[in-house]
């Protein structure tokens, strides 16, 4: 159980109200974890100590989040609501403040999820959303169908001995897409405008029409729905589309399970990139270790992770707090 003082919500000037004017300066966010946590192997934590968690920004006009971000794709293997709420109230509580999430993620379930959570903290948090790999329309409407098919693969799964299947997704970057699909997560996410809107794993080849979805996604940010524009996937897709198209001004969040070198791809061109993916994604590793790898490799965005263990969430900032520390 994470507690966290007088709170996270909790503006940067209360912060000597935590730490009694000798803890961290202002930039830093003062959180209390209260009791010990069924820590991943290899991390130990004593009981009721005041951890830290550093905020970075993620654009040139003040955006900025925690250092950890949580993303949202398994938040659908969750079956009730009232454990995705603890999940993300854990989150939060523990001092998250960016969450990432997309249409296809649980087929619209998680933005319902987040926006149900995020209806009273909507200006304390970042919410960023994607488009491009729609949901599916019966999936989406009948959740059931959904947890149908995660049953069956999951027996899949433990007939074949195989961790995951090839699920075919559909791609689509035409601008009355993005249109649409902006307008049905604002409605899921029960807020008037999203903080970044990412291309979901978007390459040149798959973006048909760029011009048009250019001017139409420049569109959404003058009406006030979109503050950021992004793309989402690997880094070398990401960075081609970067150098074709430089004048949009994109944030990027590089998908890194490949390895730290694919981060390395965009400091190499001295091009910066605000966030990382898929550090912890099928690793064996300890979780320690593949965290200090994550941190070298991203110093100074937001590092994604995804449980459906709230205990594992404190352990992780606990984690991360240490190694920024040494």
């Amino acid at each position: 159980m994470l507690h966290s003082g007088y709170g996270y919500r909790r503006k940067r000037h209360r912060m000597s109200r935590v730490c009694g004017g000798r803890g961290p300066p202002c930039h830093m966010l003062v959180i209390k974890v209260a009791g010990y946590c069924d820590a991943p192997v290899g991390v130990v934590f004593a009981p009721c100590t005041w951890v830290t968690m550093r905020t970075v920004e993620l654009a040139d006009s003040g955006l900025s989040a925690s250092r950890l971000g949580f993303g949202l794709s398994g938040l659908h293997h969750l079956v009730r609501s009232r454990n995705r709420q603890n999940l993300l109230s854990t989150a939060y509580d523990a001092g998250i403040t960016y969450f990432d999430t997309s249409p296809y993620y649980g087929h619209g379930l998680a933005e319902r999820e987040l926006g149900v959570f995020a209806n009273a903290r909507r200006d304390s948090i970042v919410i960023a959303t994607k488009f491009g790999i729609p949901a599916n329309p019966w999936l989406s409407q009948f959740p059931l169908l959904m947890y149908s098919r995660l049953a069956a693969n999951a027996a899949l799964r433990r007939l074949t001995k195989r961790r995951s299947f090839v699920v075919k997704r559909n791609y689509d970057y035409r601008g009355t897409s993005a249109v649409a699909s902006l307008n049905r997560s604002l409605r899921a996410l029960r807020t008037d405008h999203v903080d970044i809107l990412y291309l979901h794993d978007p390459t040149l080849e798959l973006m048909t029409e760029p011009d048009r979805l250019f001017d139409t996604l420049q569109g959404l940010r003058s009406q006030g729905k979109v503050r950021f524009l992004g793309l989402a996937g690997s880094a070398r897709d990401c960075l081609s589309i970067i150098r074709r198209y430089p004048a949009q001004h994109w944030l990027a969040q590089l998908d890194a399970a490949p390895g730290p070198v694919e981060l390395e791809i965009f400091s190499a061109q001295s091009v910066p990139f605000q966030s990382s993916y898929g550090h912890f994604r099928d690793k064996k590793e300890p979780i320690a270790s593949l965290l200090a790898t994550s941190v070298r490799a991203n110093r100074d965005g937001v590092i994604l992770f995804s449980t459906r263990r709230p205990a594992h969430i404190s352990a992780m900032v606990r984690l991360l707090s240490t190694l920024e520390q040494n």
